[in-house]
């Protein structure tokens, strides 16, 4: 579909969230759920973000979306006892109203079921403002996404007792990374005790290379495809 029929169809209380679980490869249990936004169109079309999020840039609606994915993924997990994740782009953490509002509503936070995801880039452009969340909201589960390779920021956000770190997929199934990268992002976690999550993981060889590598969780669609409903 182009982008045309895109912005007809589109409308915020039709993104919804869609859940991709997070698996310990070992029990090949459930750790927590990524949330995904979906937009579902006529038809029950379903939209990747990839072909909605323009619109949602160029009406400035960033922010609300995030607010309302929050809320959307909140009603479906917190009475199912669920934990469950939402991601953060780097236009989240520069709105001092938003990470306000985050703080307020998990300072007090008894559980670990909600958490955030933040990419790596997002992670070293915006460390202070994740170590301030994680420091006001001790029980905030907080992810760093498409890690691609070690550095200082990194190092020090393992430092904070952050929960997991994932893996970008061109990690595990390019051939021509570097492997001693991986074995080291491997080490640095056990040392940290922090989860190791490789993504993209759409086949067995790539399961075995994972585990082979002594990587203890993992996300794909080999493990498991997003669902509306889990």
């Amino acid at each position: 579909m182009g982008h045309s029929q895109v912005e007809t169809e589109f409308k915020m209380e039709r993104i919804v969230p869609y859940f991709q679980p997070i698996m310990n490869l070992q029990s090949n249990r459930v750790w927590r759920y990524e949330c995904l936004a979906r937009l579902l169109g006529e038809n029950e079309h379903i939209f990747l973000p990839s072909e909605f999020l323009t619109i949602v840039e160029q009406k400035n609606w960033n922010i609300e979306l995030t607010h309302h994915m929050y809320e959307q993924s909140r009603r479906y997990c917190v009475h199912r006892n669920m934990p469950w994740s939402i991601n953060l782009s780097e236009k989240d953490l520069n709105d001092e109203s938003l990470v306000t509002w985050l703080i307020r509503s998990h300072e007090n936070t008894l559980t670990t079921l909600f958490g955030i995801e933040i990419s790596h880039s997002t992670l070293k452009k915006h460390f202070a403002v994740v170590a301030h969340l994680n420091e006001n909201c001790p029980n905030l589960t907080i992810i760093i996404d498409d890690v691609s390779t070690s550095c200082a920021i990194l190092t020090q956000a393992l430092k904070l007792k952050i929960q997991a770190i994932k893996l970008s997929g061109i990690m595990i199934n390019n051939p021509y990374v570097d492997k001693k990268v991986l074995t080291e992002l491997v080490e640095l976690c056990k040392i940290d005790n922090t989860k190791l999550v490789a993504e993209h993981i759409e086949d067995k060889k790539t399961l075995e290379l994972v585990t082979s590598l002594g990587i203890d969780y993992g996300q794909g669609f080999y493990l498991s495809s997003p669902s509306a409903s889990v």
